[in-house]
């Protein structure tokens, strides 16, 4: 006897249909923390945000904020350290310094996000402009006193047969501006993709900075050989309680974001998913609840060229030791996976 004369043709086409459902649905992530010693400290300055890639020849290239002794970033400037081994790193040079007078980051450079081609290195960072009236305020909105434009800029540098920075990295000046709406006050936290020849950015953005409601992730394209963005109106992801930090990749045809949220349950890091990049869903709600020593709970993806995942894909978890930041490793796996 068949199937189907057990329980009809419309009930077996149902099932065939969930179980392919269920076959497609996007992986559930975990982070594993590798080994309780911190990866990068810089004590007793103090880092931040870091975003790292590892060149053709195993390599790893980090760059982060730098604060002397200070935890907030509004003031930071960018470094750049190398290690064959993500635990002995060396400085190489500071290179994004503060910028002067009407420069968008005359005040600070931090929350970088690094993409690295065949030719060239692009570091996206956060520019903070000097403050109107000279003292800063985070929540004085625009044109008022205290008031700092926060815009996404970009340095490059050109790259070697490694892929390794050959040069200096050179200011490319604003790549991506506030708007008169949602953003109208900051925007932070660039992330960007490479698919193809076209760059996708997302960003942090928001008018308002005591309303954490309206924390919201932004969106904007290029084509790799211009950098010339196009920013999409709207938000594409809002959440209760807002959020930031969008930490997005794209593997087997699905986009996915560890998106860090303020409410909803206490601040936490979420995975969303997406088919396109613009309309999301969240896919888990309890990712990863930061580094078990407390402090900041930032975390970024170590890449491979071209923005690839590595093989064994890696991120870096910020945490406070002693009153200082530093920067732990984990291995981001699939649940379910045997440990390697």
């Amino acid at each position: 006897m068949r199937m189907t004369d057990l329980i009809g043709s419309g009930c077996v086409a149902a099932l065939l249909a969930g179980m392919a459902g269920a076959e497609e649905q996007p992986p559930t992530f975990q982070l594993v923390l590798d080994g309780d010693e911190p990866a990068f400290e810089i004590g007793p300055n103090q880092c931040r945000m870091a975003t790292c890639y590892r060149d053709k020849a195993g390599t790893y290239h980090l760059f982060t904020d730098f604060m002397e002794k200070v935890a907030h970033s509004f003031g930071a400037e960018i470094r750049y350290y190398r290690s064959d081994d993500l635990r002995d790193w060396t400085f190489v040079d500071t290179v994004v310094k503060r910028g002067a007078g009407t420069d968008g980051d005359a005040f600070g450079a931090a929350s970088s996000h690094v993409l690295a081609t065949d030719k060239r290195i692009y570091l996206f960072y956060s520019g903070r402009a000097a403050p109107v009236g000279g003292k800063f305020d985070a929540y004085a909105p625009s044109g008022q006193p205290g008031y700092g434009a926060g815009r996404i800029l970009l340095a490059t540098a050109a790259a070697d047969e490694h892929g390794a920075p050959a040069g200096v990295f050179r200011k490319q000046g604003v790549m991506v501006e506030p708007g008169d709406g949602w953003d109208a006050m900051r925007l932070d936290d660039p992330c960007a993709v490479l698919d193809g020849q076209t760059v996708h950015l997302f960003f942090k953005g928001f008018d308002n900075n005591r309303n954490r409601d309206h924390v919201r992730v932004g969106y904007a394209r290029a084509a790799l050989a211009d950098m010339a963005f196009t920013k999409h109106p709207e938000p594409v992801l809002a959440v209760p309680g807002g959020g930031e930090m969008p930490r997005v990749f794209r593997e087997s045809g699905v986009w996915h974001m560890f998106y860090h949220h303020f409410g909803g349950g206490g601040s936490t890091w979420r995975h969303h998913v997406s088919e396109d990049g613009l309309h999301w869903r969240l896919h888990n709600r309890s990712f990863f609840g930061g580094h078990p020593t407390g402090g900041p709970r930032d975390i970024m993806m170590i890449h491979g060229m071209n923005g690839a995942l590595l093989e064994e894909p890696k991120m870096l978890v910020a945490g406070a030791q002693h009153g200082i930041n530093k920067l732990w490793l984990y291995h981001l796996r699939e649940k379910g996976a045997a440990g390697r």
